[in-house]
This record gives C-alpha cells, sequence and structure tokens, in this order.
C-alpha cells in the first residue's frame, strides 16, 4: 500500500513537472513573440565583453541586418558617437534613460535614435537591456520645419519690403495728386519775390547813382564843379523820391523774406511727407504735425472749405512721425474731396483719453453709405472716378495705424458727414519719457478761446 502511494505520488510530480516545464516553454515563447513583435529597438548585451546576446526583429531592421548577424558581434561598433557617455553614465548609475544620440547603419549613415539602457545582474555576470528608438521621420520633420520657417522668414521680409514699397508708391501718388496745389501755393510767394526784387534792383541802381555823385562830390577840387554835383544830387532825389525809397525798402526786404520762408515751408512740409520713414521712432507732437499737413494740403482744402482747430493740450507720442502725417493727409484730402457743392467744414481736434491720443477729423461732407461703410478699409475700394484714387489711402492709413498699436473708429451719416477717430497710445511705442506738452496755440482747446476759422 505504501508503495502504491509513493508511486501515485511520483507520478503526479512527473505531472506537475511536465506541466511547469511546458508552462514555462510557453512563457518563454510568449516573451520572445513580445521582444520580437516589439516596435522599439532591443538588444541584451553582455556587459563585461560588450557583446550582443540577442537582439529583436525592430533592432535588426533599424540597424539594416539579420538577427543572427547582430547575435555575437560588438556592441561598440553601433554607437560611435557616444559610446563612452553611455559606459561611464551606465557604471556610475546603472541605466541611461532617453539619450539622443545616433547608431551606426550597416551601410555606414548614422541613424537617430531615442536611447536607453538599463542594467540587470545575472549569475553570469552583469547584462545590459538596450532599448532604442528611431526618429529619423521626426528628425526629417523637424528639419522641413525649420526650412518652412526659413521660408516663411524670407517670405515674411520680402512681403515687407513690398509694404513698404507701396507705402511709399502710395506717398508718391498722393504728392502727384497735389502737385498742382503746391505749384500754386509756391508761385504765390514767388511771384511776390520776384515782383520785389524788381523793385529792389531799381533802389540799388538808385542809391548807387547816388552813391557815385557823393564819392565824385568829395573828390572834386573845383568850386564850380562841387555846386554842379551838389546840384545833381538835388535833382535824383527829387526824382526818384528818396525818403519814399528809405521807408519802402524795409517794407520790401520783410515781404520778400516772408515768401522765402513760405517756400521752404513747404519744401520741407514735401521733403518730410516723400522720404521714406526712419526705420526708428521719433517724439512726435501730434498737433505740430497736423498744422503741417493742414499747410501740405491747404490749396485742396482753402476754396470749398473752412478747417476749424480745436486742439487740446496733449503729451508728444513715441512713432513714425512720417507714416502718421501721410494718415493725417489722407484723412484731410477725403474730407475736403467728401464735401458737397457748395463747401462744408473740416474740425480737426486733439486730446487724451486715458492713455491714448485722440485725433479726430469730422467733415459735413456728402457722408458714407452704411452698405460699403465696412469696405472702407479694403484695398483698392473707392467710391471716387476712375483716375481720381487708387483705393489705398484708407487701406494703407489702417495699417499704419495698427502697426503703431492704435485704431481706426469711422462714423458717418448721408448728408450730414463723417468722423474718422485715430486713437494711438502713449505706452510703447508711445510717449516719450518727458511729458512734453503741445505748445501753447491760439485755440487750445473747445473749452477754451473761440477755435479760429480758414474759409
Amino acid at each position: 500500500m505504501t508503495v502504491a502511494s509513493n508511486n501515485i505520488d511520483t507520478v503526479r510530480d512527473l505531472e506537475r513537472l511536465r506541466r511547469i516545464e511546458a508552462d514555462l516553454r510557453e512563457g518563454e515563447a510568449f516573451s520572445q513573440a513580445i521582444f520580437n513583435a516589439a516596435q522599439t529597438g532591443l538588444m541584451v548585451v553582455d556587459i563585461g565583453h560588450e557583446q550582443i546576446m540577442d537582439a529583436n526583429l525592430t533592432a535588426a531592421t533599424i540597424l539594416g541586418y539579420e538577427i543572427d548577424e547582430l547575435i555575437g558581434n560588438l556592441v561598440t561598433p553601433f554607437c560611435p558617437p557616444h559610446c563612452e557617455e553611455i559606459r561611464r553614465t551606465m557604471m556610475a548609475e546603472g541605466m541611461v534613460r532617453d539619450m539622443e544620440t545616433t547608431l551606426l547603419h550597416k551601410d555606414g549613415h548614422e541613424v537617430p535614435v531615442i536611447l536607453s539602457l538599463t542594467r540587470v545582474r545575472q549569475k553570469g555576470g552583469q547584462q545590459a537591456v538596450l532599448s532604442f528608438l528611431d526618429i529619423s521621420e521626426r528628425k526629417a520633420a523637424e528639419e522641413a520645419l525649420r526650412r518652412s520657417h526659413r521660408d516663411l522668414a524670407l517670405a515674411n521680409e520680402e512681403l515687407k519690403r513690398h509694404k513698404d514699397q507701396v507705402v511709399q508708391s502710395e506717398k508718391l501718388a498722393s504728392i502727384g495728386q497735389l502737385a498742382a496745389g503746391v505749384a500754386h501755393e509756391i508761385n504765390n510767394p514767388v511771384g511776390f519775390v520776384t515782383s520785389n526784387l524788381g523793385t529792389l534792383s531799381e533802389y540799388v541802381d538808385t542809391m548807387a547813382a547816388l552813391l557815385r555823385l557823393y564819392t565824385d562830390l568829395e573828390e572834386a577840387a573845383a568850386e564850380e564843379r562841387r555846386e554842379q554835383l551838389r546840384g545833381e544830387i538835388r535833382t535824383l532825389k527829387e526824382e526818384e523820391d528818396l525818403e519814399f525809397i528809405l521807408e519802402d525798402v524795409e517794407n520790401v526786404l520783410t515781404e520778400s523774406m516772408e515768401g522765402v520762408h513760405r517756400v521752404a515751408e513747404i519744401v520741407q512740409n514735401l521733403k518730410s511727407f516723400a522720404r521714406s520713414d526712419s526705420k526708428e521712432s521719433q517724439e512726435y507732437d501730434v498737433n505740430e504735425g497736423i498744422e503741417a499737413m493742414i499747410k501740405m494740403v491747404w490749396n485742396e482744402l482753402k476754396y470749398n472749405c473752412e478747417v476749424r482747430r480745436e486742439y487740446g493740450e496733449i503729451p508728444s507720442v513715441r512713432c513714425h512721425a512720417g507714416q502718421i502725417n501721410q494718415v493725417i493727409m489722407n484723412m484731410l484730402v477725403n474730407a475736403s474731396h467728401a464735401m458737397p457743392p457748395g463747401g462744408g467744414t473740416i474740425t480737426v481736434g486733439t486730446r487724451q483719453v486715458d492713455d491714448e491720443i485722440e485725433i479726430r477729423i469730422a467733415d459735413t461732407g456728402q457722408g458714407i453709405p452704411q452698405d460699403i461703410i465696412n469696405r472702407i478699409f479694403d484695398p483698392f475700394f473707392t467710391t471716387k472716378d476712375v483716375g481720381k484714387g487708387t483705393g489705398l489711402g484708407l487701406s494703407i492709413s489702417h495699417g499704419i495705424i495698427q502697426d503703431h498699436g492704435g485704431r481706426i473708429e469711422v462714423e458717418s451719416e448721408v448728408g450730414k458727414g463723417t468722423t474718422f477717430r485715430i486713437y494711438l497710445p502713449l505706452s510703447a511705442p508711445g510717449a516719450g519719457e518727458e511729458d512734453a506738452g503741445a505748445p501753447d496755440r491760439e485755440n487750445k482747446t473747445a473749452d477754451g478761446p473761440e477755435p479760429d476759422m480758414i474759409g
């Protein structure tokens, strides 16, 4: 009975051992399947001999080998760039985590990978599990993205250059439209300066003749000759009215200087408007800028509108002065063109609103229909006749103010007029360090003395 029981136990033990062995084989096969199916390259390396003991299919594919070609080879030839660094980190810390490096492909090119290495102690010595992920596609995508960024930066620079050229072209087109008026404004002072120069030339001839007579009188020895010269001097004084000449010459010179200064002022306004803007911002007195632009376009304004000024006490702002002048000039010209046949009024006002400067340009013109008011800032949109407008003025003005961190608002009613409000920030690119207010003027604010009128 005892022998039979022992035999039964032995049979059961053997059966259990067979099941354990089968489970182990099945588990090993399952582990090997997972090892080979992994999308990450895996290698088992003998640390002491730096020899590859096992490798999966992904590792072989990444490196361009068959699995059998890897097993038994040294691991060092495959990771030349950081081999020593990996070894030092491995010995010091027992692992390497997520190192971006390259491995050497069978054909000689480098494969970018994310590599990790974990040390495992075994009875037969120390082993390490090396895992690496091929990031070639990611690297290619990153390089493509960098190229795209470079191309985009170049395209953006090219676009900026074209934008600057368009702005400059619009400036020159505006000057071309105003050329006749500017020429008229220059011809007026040039005309009376020319006339005054003719008068001064006659006065100089008279004074020169008188000086010659006095010189001859001083040099004459005979009394008879001296008396003759005194008579000629008296006659010349009476005929040419010397007292009037002495009084008038100062007036003629003063008028001529005023005319020359007027021409110089017009030319300076043209130069400041037409030149390419400085790349650097500068302190800008808004009220003075508006005055300069009113003078610039005065020939467009004076025949069909009066200009009312309502300047406020405002600080200067830091901006591109030439660009802001262009916006103001464009608004003034548009306002004058909007006037009805009988003429009207343009009111230009400035004030500080919180941390912004408001420039208000209001006209009593024909107004803008509500169905197109949302389109007035679109490029090439214009309601003017062909040849009288480029359709870029308001679009460029809108872009300039946006570039300065500001905004333009518009209100309009058909038959009553239009009001544009331009807001420029006092903060960057805003006001300068000093709180420089605008200089005193005859008409400072709407609450001060009556604003002067220009008919």
